[in-house]
């Protein structure tokens, strides 16, 4: 789907699992930067300094002055308004909420990476050794400067905090010298930051880069577990897959947890999961247990629910293909997807249930793909969810299929015969973009009324195809010209 996994550290782990033609929602790797001559004030190296904030007396630009940016001449973007509410030179930003943040290098230059990007696994800035850079914070709706850091990095880059709020992780390493017989070694030290630019918090590890999600440094301890340690201190939490000869891996690309054939997000909001039978040379299937963060207690199992209609048993009612994911975890339901059959690799059925009571809730929706599914039904790849998890779109074997998590039902199905879709993002009132490609042609970006099928735009330049900040609605894009920010379609 999305093609942006640029990140060398994203790439060392689980090469196993991509499959042909991976289009990378992951997130990765675009640039960031700062604004030229927009810097107001800055604070020192270690990110503790001043700001540039209007409402603490900074020297930034009047309150209600936009950003004095490039004209924007390209076309009408569905599910926008006609024109920028405010524009830079050309930038990529990361999202914050109601703030978004660039960063400037040393020559006053915003950082960029020519490829698309994926929220939230997005790093800005990459050195091979630490430099100057600036940290701008600047108001989604206006584009006014609110902060400004001066900070050493290695690496600047989209993270979140406790409950997925939103937060930029900066790294910055030190090297020590060999004295004749010890070895060179080199630290790594963390600090996130919210979107107000205030220090969430900051810890440090021997070694290079390290993960971090949700407020966690992520680090594998052992071949079958995971040790959550948090960023701030506090209790480490140890997630332990079973099984015989498990295995038990931590996926940046995605933030998931990788059991073989199991998958889920390793942390999400108050939660974490882990593998239980996580070995492909298990006799029982694996089974994704979601238990509470804090205190470890079993909250959730695959084992404990009814798996839904499409999935096919054996004699015993044993489910006979191991496939499973958890998409989703939001307000008291989880949203999974099942191997449909042993025979049948290539198809998926989703289904929602209850937290509290383990029952199902709605219908099922069954899809078929073209490829590996690992490269399908995932929160990476081809299936993807409007802002408000009203929607959801799946690349299935005729292109794109829109259906509701809430109950299983078919909004709308593309049929053999049309140009497939393959679908890419939602805008928060329901446009879907998506790409299509014929053989060896290039890729057309087009967008459709994601409830009714209707085509708005069959040939959007790839440059022209949005982002959408959470919650304001605004979208933004990089072309050649410029960083457009535009409000949403009145």
């Amino acid at each position: 789907m999305h093609e942006a996994l640029t990140l060398t550290r994203r790439f060392r782990k689980h090469l196993h699992t991509i499959h042909g033609d991976i289009n990378k929602y992951t997130v990765t790797a675009v640039g960031l930067v700062l604004s030229l001559g927009l810097v107001a004030g800055c604070g020192s190296s270690d990110g503790n300094g001043s700001a540039a904030d209007p409402k603490d007396g900074g020297s930034a630009r009047p309150k209600d002055t936009r950003p004095e940016g490039p004209t924007y001449s390209g076309p009408a973007i569905p599910g926008l308004a006609a024109e920028p509410a405010w524009s830079l030179p050309p930038a990529h930003a990361i999202d914050l909420g109601d703030t978004l943040l660039f960063v400037k290098d040393a020559q006053g230059k915003y950082a960029l990476n020519h490829d698309s990007s994926w929220e939230p696994a997005y790093t800005l800035h990459e050195s091979d050794s630490p430099e100057p850079v600036v940290l701008e914070f600047r108001a989604v709706k206006t584009g006014e400067p609110r902060k400004t850091l001066e900070v050493t990095a290695r690496q600047v880059a989209a993270t979140t905090w406790r409950d997925g709020v939103r937060a930029v992780a900066v790294f910055n390493s030190a090297s020590t010298e060999s004295d004749g017989l010890s070895k060179e070694g080199t630290t790594t030290t963390v600090t996130v930051y919210g979107a107000d630019g205030t220090v969430l918090g900051e810890a440090t590890r021997d070694g290079g880069v390290f993960d971090i999600h949700e407020g966690h440094i992520i680090e594998q301890d052992g071949d079958a577990a995971l040790k959550l340690t948090p960023v701030d201190g506090g209790t480490v939490r140890k997630v332990t897959c079973t099984g015989k000869l498990a295995a038990c891996t931590f996926d940046s690309r995605n933030n998931e947890i990788d059991g073989g054939q199991a998958h889920a997000p390793l942390i999400t909001g108050t939660y974490a999961f882990h593998v239980e039978n996580a070995s492909v040379y298990e006799n029982e299937h694996e089974q994704l247990v979601m238990t509470d963060l804090a205190t470890g207690e079993k909250v959730w199992s695959t084992a404990d629910v009814t798996p839904p209609a499409g999935v096919e048993l054996d004699d015993a009612g044993k489910r006979t293909s191991g496939a499973l994911r958890v998409l989703d975890v939001r307000d008291g339901r989880v949203l999974t997807a099942w191997g449909a059959g042993v025979f049948t690799s290539d198809t998926w059925v989703t289904a929602t249930y209850d937290i509290a009571s383990g029952k199902q809730i709605g219908g099922s929706s069954t899809y078929s793909y073209k490829d590996d599914p690992t490269d399908t039904i995932n929160t990476e790849g081809s299936s993807v969810f409007a802002p408000d998890r009203t929607l959801a779109a799946a690349h299935t074997e005729h292109g794109t299929a829109v259906w509701q998590p809430a109950d299983g039902k078919t909004v709308w199905a593309q049929q053999e015969g049309e140009k497939a879709m393959r679908p890419l993002r939602f805008s928060p009132d329901g446009v879907l973009y998506g790409t299509t490609k014929e053989d060896f042609s290039e890729r057309v970006y087009l967008a459709v009324d994601g409830r009714t099928k209707k085509v708005l735009a069959k040939s959007l330049p790839e440059q022209n195809l949005p982002l959408f900040s959470q919650p304001s609605g605004y979208g933004r894009i990089t072309t050649d010209k410029g960083f457009f920010v535009f409000p949403a379609r009145g």
